[in-house]
């Protein structure tokens, strides 16, 4: 907060003893401030603190591997919640929303929002059981 107007020095009541100028960790909500200058004016700031509607979160469509030993998988993610824009962190340096090309194993990405909030979403991508073979043209129906 930075006070304009009337004689420094400032003193501030935020109520309950907190009479710092600056507050930090607040939760969402209306907080309100006396700030009074060196000659006893006064004068009365409210400011809110607002939060998103939900956390941040994310659903995700995986679509397996075909066949063993395979790497066409892949993760289809939605962010959801916080605030956008969105990163990403699937670790490796890969920083994609969605992933393609997978091999069978579990995956996991970091989502972080606008405000620095993060979710961690994890999903395995399996693989079918059977092998699959390359038969010549001579032979596929």
């Amino acid at each position: 907060m930075t006070p304009a107007g009337g004689t420094a020095p400032y003193t501030f009541n935020w109520g309950g003893g907190i009479t710092t100028e600056d507050r930090t960790g607040l939760a969402a909500g209306t907080y309100t401030v006396t700030i009074t200058d060196a000659n006893g004016c006064t004068g009365t700031v409210n400011a809110t603190v607002t939060q998103p509607a939900s956390a941040v979160s994310g659903t995700t469509v995986v679509t397996n591997v075909v066949c063993n030993g395979a790497s066409n998988g892949a993760i289809n993610l939605t962010p959801a919640g916080g605030t956008a824009p969105y990163t990403f962190n699937w670790g490796g340096g890969i920083t994609t929303e969605d992933r393609t090309g997978l091999a069978a194993g579990t995956y996991t990405v970091i989502i972080t929002d606008a405000n620095g909030c993060t979710a961690t979403v994890s999903n395995s991508n399996t693989a079918y059981s059977s092998k699959c073979y390359n038969f010549p043209n001579e032979y596929r129906m």
